[in-house]
């Protein structure tokens, strides 16, 4: 049975979300690359990447991948939703399901516009 998600009420709480989330062990990995112990997600897509992934998918821009870091950056409910609605085995399976494995081209496919869709319909 799925665990229920509490709505955070303000940003300590978002923000201690998101730390129990990354003591998940599917987010215990980046999801671009096989880095452990990420530290920043990217709140479009609600997973945890590493600082490496993180420079990638700052250099998309904006408007393909919002970063956040998890540790040091204050955190909206709202953003804290996407990643526990996300998450990196959500995303694993959503992408391997498209047939979709290269990390540099996933995010300019239909299948990612989907995913970030579904993601902002929570």
């Amino acid at each position: 049975m799925a665990e229920r998600i509490v709505v955070p009420n303000n940003g300590e709480e978002a923000q201690a979300m998101v730390n129990r989330l990354r003591e998940l062990a599917e987010n215990k990995i980046c999801f671009d690359c096989p880095a452990k112990n990420p530290t920043w997600c990217s709140v479009t897509y609600g997973v945890f990447l590493c600082m490496d992934c993180c420079g990638r998918h700052r250099g998309l821009g904006v408007h393909i991948s919002f970063m956040r870091s998890a540790e040091l950056d204050t955190w909206t409910p709202k953003e804290a939703m996407r990643i526990a609605h996300g998450g990196n085995q959500k995303a694993r399976d959503y992408f391997k399901l498209h047939g979709i494995n290269d990390p540099k081209a996933r995010y300019s496919t239909p299948a990612a516009a989907m995913y970030k869709k579904n993601l902002d319909n929570l």
